[in-house]
């Protein structure tokens, strides 16, 4: 079924880092490989582990300056930055990541 505005109460608010996302995409961390589309990321710390942190490059950091944050177990967080690459280096293995658009 097809997209229907009729139904999208929300159409005509302009997208903004603090609105309500309309599309995303699994998220795979690479050192070298930017996002598709910039974006916010949601990320989420299954059950189990003790810490986790994600290392990101916001939208005007170098390459060489990521930002690495600490993410609480079993919660979900939605990153406060506009995000252009999330590293492997820095981001705890087994993370399930999104990107929020």
């Amino acid at each position: 079924m097809p997209y229907d505005p009729a139904k999208d109460p929300w159409r005509g608010n302009a997208v903004s880092p603090t609105s309500l996302g309309r599309a995303g995409a699994l998220v795979t961390p690479s050192d070298a490989t930017d996002l598709a589309r910039y974006a916010r990321i949601r990320v989420f710390v299954p059950p189990g582990g003790e810490s986790a942190e994600v290392s990101i490059l916001p939208l005007d950091a170098a390459d060489g300056e990521p930002l690495t944050l600490p993410v609480p177990v079993g919660q979900v967080s939605i990153l406060e930055f506009l995000v252009r690459r999330v590293l492997a280096t820095g981001t705890t293995p087994g993370l399930i990541i999104h990107t929020v658009n």
